[in-house]
């Protein structure tokens, strides 16, 4: 099969269409090869009572010890939870090889030119993701996966960060009709895809139920109609730019019955139309999530279903109106995530209608203190942001005496927080998972030390906080298997070493930190052996530095904008040494050079970010995928 590839990458123009058939035929002829010695593989190692009476009786061999063994390996390997587990079972033998790909179920392609080989191994698969090639897909590639991947449920193509410039309706067709039992479709940055293309794979997939659409800004209102169509649609997400109108998206609500969830995000389009559709003929609709400018949100408020609202807007104006509205018409309600900032009659409202409150997530720059005996009441109520909040000193401590014992709670950028208020607080949620106090203003270092109490703490962020080496090396002693942990620009902290006794982590967010130096990530690497993802923008390393780190083998992607020490070599390094290595945030100046070459040649996705940046305060939130 390799050989057809490379075949067809040097044939002139006049037989390009006639290598393509080739190659999709040569996968089709030894997919159904594979398909026949899977069936007899999984009959044999995984037979029935009776084939293995006939197997006793039968003369035994090598070749069927080996069968049965490929049955047992098989059983072992399905019990495997994680990707490095598996990888390592993979190494053992040829039969822990195989077992390994046999038992595979989601397939994730980061190279395009491996795509058919790919293919004949894992042909089985019922999901694939194609969302992380590392270059451009191409109408032909979609072809092959399509003639290969017959089983497929779940299908992922394309990224918001990289345009899919070739690819037009004739690749989405291939899936239409190659693979009609798909059941998920993603489909994200396709700037040439026409409706035509979209309908198509709508009309033959009928067993469609997931359809999550980003920036295809050739399809319009022809899409939507066929989206409409689709009767068992239950989670449509639209997003970025496209060619709708506030009329064209009105069918959604019409025919969309079945809808359970909705996402919007389109920009400056009129989104009213769809809202009173789905208010109206969407009867299951459960979790809706909003970004708009201007919309009648109160539309919502003849929905009767909802469990899950979360919205945006560019204004403000009669927010409070509809939230009311909208939370007396649906007491179900679990859930409500705001951007915008809600009055406090708005928010005891919420508090007051829907008792069975799980999350609630606030902008609480206008929040006074008197919604917090609300709050208290709230039984269910184990997740909190209260961002934003402006505390007068001992209100926050009553939450902490109320026993909710909280699993997640945000305190960024609150102000007044004093040390009392915060260790009240977490000493009556020992149980916290989530802690986020990002340029929270108030506690000192000793306030910050009794987050140790909370041993089951999986993710804190410290960013823009006064802790220092002894509060973190306090946090570390009772917070064991921290997997996250962010600290940006935490002038408090001068040594690695405080930062490298969270042994677990996995992920860590050290941007504009000053004490991040060569010597100290050789000291993060030798401690913190299990880390997957690490963002140093705007710190001092150099290469030395990040060959350094990669003695973390596990790592997977690395974020180094504005490093101006690098230049290049340690990120090859990097992904040369680490096998997980996927993905690099690197600064605008690489655009273009042999190190952002050889990446790609390593399959790693790699991502600029622009120098002048570095004058904007640095968010730190990790994107990686």
């Amino acid at each position: 099969m390799s050989a057809i590839m490379a075949t067809a990458a040097f044939r002139s123009p006049s037989s390009h269409r006639d290598s393509q058939q080739e190659m999709i035929a040569g996968v089709e002829q030894e997919v159904k090869g594979k398909v026949s010695q899977g069936t007899r593989m999984k009959e044999i190692g995984h037979g029935d009572g009776e084939s293995g009476r006939e197997s006793e009786e039968a003369n035994e061999n090598s070749m069927d010890v080996a069968l049965r063994d490929a049955g047992l390996v098989g059983h072992i390997v399905q019990a495997l939870e994680s990707d490095v587990d598996r990888h390592s079972a993979a190494l053992v033998c040829r039969v822990w090889n195989e077992a390994v790909a046999w038992g595979a179920h989601k397939l994730v392609v980061r190279c395009r030119k491996s795509l058919a080989k790919l293919a004949l191994r894992f042909w089985h698969i019922t999901d694939l993701d194609l969302s992380k090639c590392t270059n451009q897909l191409e109408d032909r590639d979609l072809k092959v996966a399509a003639a290969a991947f017959l089983r497929l449920k779940s299908l992922r193509i394309g990224h918001v960060d990289q345009m899919k410039c070739k690819v037009t309706e004739a690749g989405v067709m291939a899936f239409a009709e190659s693979c009609v039992d798909l059941e998920h479709v993603r489909l994200s940055s396709f700037p040439v895809l026409r409706d035509g293309g979209l309908s198509m794979l709508i009309q033959r997939c009928a067993k469609l139920r997931m359809l999550h659409l980003e920036s295809c800004r050739s399809l319009g209102d022809e899409s939507l109609e066929a989206i409409a169509g689709c009767r068992e649609l239950q989670e449509l997400s639209l997003r970025g730019e496209f060619r709708f109108t506030s009329s064209g998206l009105a069918v959604i609500g019409a025919k969309c019955g079945e809808l359970v969830k909705l996402v919007l995000e389109l920009g400056a389009v009129n989104i009213d139309p769809v809202l009173k559709s789905v208010a109206h003929g969407c009867h299951r609709l459960r979790d809706v999530s909003l970004k708009f400018k201007t919309a009648k949100l109160r539309e919502l408020s003849l929905c009767t279903s909802l469990r899950s609202l979360a919205f945006e807007s560019d204004e403000e104006d009669r927010l409070d109106e509809a939230v009311v509205a909208i939370a007396t018409s649906n007491s179900n309600l679990i859930e409500l995530t705001s951007v915008n900032r809600l009055s406090d009659f708005a928010v005891t409202t919420v508090i007051l209608k829907c008792p069975r409150l799980q999350a609630l997530h606030l902008d609480a720059m206008n929040v006074t203190e008197g919604v917090l005996p609300y709050i208290q009441q709230c039984k269910f109520l184990s997740d909190l942001s209260l961002d934003n909040f402006q505390s007068t000193g001992q209100g926050l401590a009553e939450i902490g005496l109320c026993g909710l014992d909280f699993k997640k709670f945000s305190l960024s950028h609150a102000r007044g927080v004093r040390d009392v208020e915060l260790e009240i607080l977490i000493h009556g949620n020992v149980q916290l998972e989530q802690l986020n106090l990002r340029g929270c203003v108030g506690p000192t270092a000793i306030g910050y030390s009794g987050i140790a109490l909370c041993s089951n703490l999986r993710h804190l962020d410290l960013s823009f906080s006064t802790v220092d080496d002894l509060s973190l090396i306090s946090i570390a002693s009772g917070v064991q298997n921290l997997k996250q942990l962010t600290i940006v620009k935490c002038e408090g902290i001068t040594n690695m070493s405080a930062v490298a006794r969270f042994t677990a982590l996995e992920s860590l967010t050290l941007d504009h930190c000053s004490f991040v130096t060569d010597e100290g990530l050789d000291i993060l690497s030798r401690k913190c052996t299990r880390l997957m993802h690490l963002s140093l923008a705007f710190t001092r390393v150099t290469d030395v530095g990040l060959d350094n780190i990669s003695k973390c083998e596990m790592l997977r992607s690395l974020r180094i904008p504005y490093c101006k020490g690098v230049q290049g070599a340690g990120v090859v390094i990097v992904a040369r040494t680490c096998g997980w290595f996927q993905h690099v945030v690197m600064s605008h100046r690489f655009q273009g050079s042999r190190t952002a070459d050889t990446l790609k040649q390593l399959c790693c996705t790699v991502r600029y970010e622009m120098d002048e940046t570095a004058l904007v305060p640095f968010d730190g939130n990790l994107i990686f995928f």
